[in-house]
């Protein structure tokens, strides 16, 4: 589901104000209206949208030799037309929750519009967000006549994650080479990924990591190919609770310490089994480019690793490496499954896997970006689930 979509609204019919029956004559072939047939705009609100602003305005089909001035204005009555028309059950967003600071504007003598009127919305962060609102701004003039002459604001909940990529054979490497100097000498390290496994076709599935070296993947001879498993260059490190469930959201957490060897591992939070020790004790370093997937040297993948049959089968979102070790209270964050924010303390990469089109992830803490071997699927998603 898409975090932002406008719905068409279809052109209101006329409002008659009471004027002079000259007047009516005068402007039986003129009007104001909206400028714009769709009228309907959405503003999604997340739980760091305190506030947020929109524009209406004013047009004439005809310019007049006179200043007309047109005031805008909040209409609660309009709520139940507006449910009628379309089958919904909005509330009247309350005074409070928005302001329209100067209402009353002006289509000068010779001139069509009255340029943009800022609509405000505050304190949104105080909404209950299981009601969804509507907003209608309606214009009105001692002009006399108007058409589609309401703007209707609908502030209802955004999803955190609206679009997620299926990396199915595919793979992402950096944009740029190995120039994720951040990425280097990690003596601890989270790493994180949102996943919709959609089956575990091969032994071997890869997240994230350089094979041969520190790799989180799934599967491996001797294991089941749904159970996660870091490799590294000396020795693995799994649990046979760190399984995955197929077609079904997981946020993964993994973590691991190069000083002491402790590795932990969270599902939604929650840890799988008890704490593993590994023998890896040397600093991570994923500041590397790709290279001869085969014959080296390894480089840092997103969903490869060593051939085309460790691909992840599904689909991908928020994936994140920390320079530290997350606490449990911080894996457990308030929407910090969906997302965090990317000045955070010790994220040093940040691959939301938003963009919707193209081939290319964007790196939202360093500019570590990844380009994928071929566009992948965009799928709408409207995460977390409600």
């Amino acid at each position: 589901m898409k975090i932002k979509s406008y719905i068409p609204v279809a052109c209101m019919g006329l409002l008659a104000f009471t004027t002079s029956c000259q007047d009516d004559m005068e402007n039986v072939d003129n009007s104001i209206f909206a400028p714009s047939v769709t009228t309907s705009t959405t503003i999604n609100v997340k739980p760091t949208t305190e506030t947020a602003s929109a524009k209406v305005k004013a047009s004439m089909a005809r310019a007049e030799d006179y200043d007309v001035t047109v005031t805008f204005s909040a209409v609660a009555d309009k709520v139940a037309q507006y449910n009628a028309l379309y089958g919904t059950d909005y509330v009247m967003l309350p005074q409070g929750y928005y302001s329209i600071p100067e209402p009353t504007a002006v289509i000068p003598a010779g001139g069509d519009t009255t340029g943009d009127v800022e609509v405000l919305f505050q304190n949104l962060t105080d909404l209950d967000m299981a009601t969804t609102y509507l907003l209608p701004v309606e214009m009105s003039s001692e002009f006399g006549s108007l058409s589609n002459n309401t703007y209707w604001f609908i502030v209802k909940e955004a999803a955190l994650v609206s679009v997620v990529a299926d990396m199915t054979q595919n793979y992402a490497v950096f944009a740029q080479g190995n120039q994720a100097p951040q990425l280097e000498n990690l003596t601890q390290i989270t790493v994180e990924a949102l996943l919709y496994p959609l089956d575990f076709p091969n032994m071997l599935a890869t997240i994230m990591g350089i094979e041969g070296g520190f790799l989180v993947r799934v599967g491996d001879a001797g294991i089941p190919a749904n159970q996660l498993q870091l490799a590294t260059s000396n020795g693995n490190v799994t649990d046979p609770a760190w399984t995955f469930d197929t077609n079904t959201w997981t946020f993964m957490t993994l973590t691991y310490d190069t000083a002491t060897g402790e590795c932990n591992v969270y599902f939604n939070g929650v840890q799988k089994g008890s704490t593993q020790t590994g023998s890896y004790n040397s600093p991570i370093n994923w500041n590397t480019a790709s290279g001869d997937i085969t014959d080296g040297p390894r480089g840092f993948y997103v969903g490869y690793a060593y051939d085309a049959n460790r691909y992840f089968n599904g689909y991908m979102s928020e994936l994140r490496v920390w320079n530290r070790i997350l606490s449990k209270d911080e894996i457990n964050a308030p929407y910090h499954f969906y997302t965090v924010d990317p000045d955070s303390d010790g994220l040093v990469s940040y691959w939301k896997m938003d963009e919707g089109s193209g081939n290319l992830i964007n790196d939202y803490a360093n500019g570590y970006n990844l380009k994928c071997n071929s566009a992948p699927e965009w799928i709408p998603e409207s995460l977390p689930a409600k």
